[in-house]
């Protein structure tokens, strides 16, 4: 496989040498985006290869949120948009690793860990940016009122999450002990 993507790799060089691409100020964030694309499909598709899922889900959301804070120039977001990554990606990619492998356990793991993430990013936000103004973003009146809504929403489904009751684990059925040999009815 790694001998795959290095020929993929040479003739996307290749290719760039006659075909005038300007990535320019925009585009480098595929430059990650790409390979975490690459791993994130082949752990996902060839057998075997299930590892690659969670680095593959990393490096593909840390390309998409460069791509973002390069576009808006929002640099500043890394204060809380890490969580995105870790928890974040890092939850999405063991859920998808865990459908690979059969595993209900990872894919619940991975869920709480995506869902985390997302409860970091949104509390974060909400007080970098309605706090703080780390990025010297306005929200506005109506803006301010969607963060709290928002905060609410994302505590609400926390505390329902928790709340539901989970299935019992039940410790295997010991087997029963062998049944004892009829008694000796007369003396030779």
């Amino acid at each position: 496989m790694f001998g795959a993507l290095l020929v993929a790799a040479g003739i996307l060089l290749l290719v760039a040498q006659y075909v005038r691409i300007d990535l320019g100020q925009y585009g480098w964030p595929l430059f990650v985006i790409v390979p975490g694309l690459a791993l994130l499909l082949i752990g996902l598709l060839v057998s075997g290869t299930s590892g690659l899922v969670v680095p593959g889900a990393i490096v593909t959301a840390t390309g998409l949120v460069l791509a973002v804070q390069n576009t808006f120039n929002l640099w500043a977001t890394w204060a809380y948009a890490w969580s995105l990554i870790f928890p974040g990606a890092t939850g999405v990619g063991l859920a998808l690793q865990g459908r690979v492998r059969g595993s209900a356990r990872l894919v619940e793991v991975g869920l709480q860990g995506a869902l985390l993430g997302l409860a970091l990013f949104v509390v974060l936000g909400a007080f970098f940016e309605g706090v703080a103004h780390v990025s010297g973003l306005y929200l506005g009146a109506v803006g301010q009122v969607v963060v709290a809504v928002l905060l609410i929403v994302v505590g609400v489904v926390l505390v329902a999450t928790r709340a539901r009751p989970r299935a019992a684990t039940r410790p295997a059925a010991e087997p029963a002990p062998p049944p004892e040999p009829p008694a000796a009815s007369g003396s030779a």
